[in-house]
């Protein structure tokens, strides 16, 4: 099995995928692939949020509900985190992930559309190879990490640090204006975002 490269901003989140990665198990690849999945929906949905609670006219209640709003909507993806910071950054998907964009994108879209199977121990019919599960794995970290990078840069948060609304309280927004002022805006443009309907 290969070396797992992940850089130091990653670490910390990744030390359970580090440890199944060197494993000897049969199902290491996998089990790796679907962890490092799950990391980074959480760092999209992280993202997502610290940017919306930090909008100046909602109170620690409102928050509240808007957390509960992204909890209860089950059609919340990675892409549809991705599509709201986009929307509220006023920015594009590449310049969220910059040069290695064009390369990544594709690769990104391909391990979405079969994560799922592997994920309820489906066929996925693509024929993966352990070699392509490694590799796998490789773009998900790399696509986070420079994902990480322009948050950091740009937003001063990059979707892996923990107790999000704390620090969407402490940390200057970046968003000139929002596009919704109430929760239940707020939930409107949520299942608008789902659904992709916008212009």
């Amino acid at each position: 099995m290969g070396t797992l490269t992940i850089p130091d901003p990653l670490k910390g989140e990744f030390a359970t995928v580090q440890a199944i990665w060197e494993l000897q198990a049969s199902t290491r690849r996998v089990d790796a692939l679907i962890l490092t999945w799950v990391k980074y929906e959480k760092q999209t949905r992280r993202l997502f949020s610290f940017l919306v609670q930090q909008h100046f006219g909602l109170d620690m209640l409102a928050q509240s509900a808007i957390n509960r709003a992204i909890l209860a909507n089950r059609q919340l993806y990675p892409s549809t985190f991705l599509s709201g910071i986009v929307r509220l950054a006023r920015c594009t998907e590449a310049d969220l992930i910059g040069v290695a964009h064009a390369q990544l994108s594709p690769e990104i879209s391909r391990i979405h559309r079969y994560r799922k199977k592997i994920l309820h121990g489906q066929l996925t019919g693509q024929k993966l190879t352990a070699a392509h599960l490694e590799a796998d794995v490789g773009h998900v970290i790399a696509w986070m990490s420079a994902l990480a990078a322009t948050g950091t840069r740009e937003f001063g948060y990059n979707g892996l640090e923990r107790n999000t609304a704390q620090l969407a309280t402490f940390r200057a927004t970046q968003i000139a204006d929002f596009p919704f002022d109430t929760v239940a805006e707020f939930e409107i443009w949520l299942g608008n975002l789902a659904r992709g309907h916008f212009p």
